[in-house]
């Protein structure tokens, strides 16, 4: 199985996150990378609803991923639990159980971008945006 690695990386001093990923795109293509089409991961964040936590103690978290190299896959992160893999109809039972599993809409991220190939290694440059800004830079290896 391939190894990945996923960094955030900073935003250069006196540029743009935007800015940043342009100059980090045009590093790797004179590195001689080629470009090969676009990716996109984006995470929803849901907690446990209210009426099920004990009074006074914070509820549990669910992170629900979707990934551009997975299409008839989605992701399921339990807060200190397991990882559930299902298929892309998850989105509707979440909404099933909205009584059980509240979604934090705010919450919403997703990191977007190219992916390159550079000899035997896949690179996937993203901008990583929650709502409406740019929050950061994403790199996966």
């Amino acid at each position: 199985a391939p190894c990945r690695s996923v960094s955030q990386v900073p935003v250069a001093e006196g540029k743009s996150v935007q800015q940043t990923v342009e100059l980090l795109a045009r590093r790797l293509e004179a590195l001689g990378a080629d470009k090969q089409g676009t990716f996109g991961v984006d995470c929803e964040t849901y907690h446990t609803a209210a009426a099920l936590g004990t009074q006074g103690q914070t509820g549990k978290l669910m992170y629900v991923m979707h990934n551009s190299e997975y299409p008839l896959s989605c992701f399921a992160l339990f807060e200190n639990g397991p990882c559930l893999v299902a298929d892309a109809n998850f989105d509707t039972l979440m909404v099933k159980l909205k009584g059980f599993f509240q979604n934090a809409k705010a919450n919403k991220i997703e990191s977007r971008g190219t992916r390159y190939q550079y000899c035997d290694f896949l690179v996937k440059l993203g901008t990583v945006t929650m709502g409406p800004s740019a929050r950061g830079i994403s790199v996966e290896v």
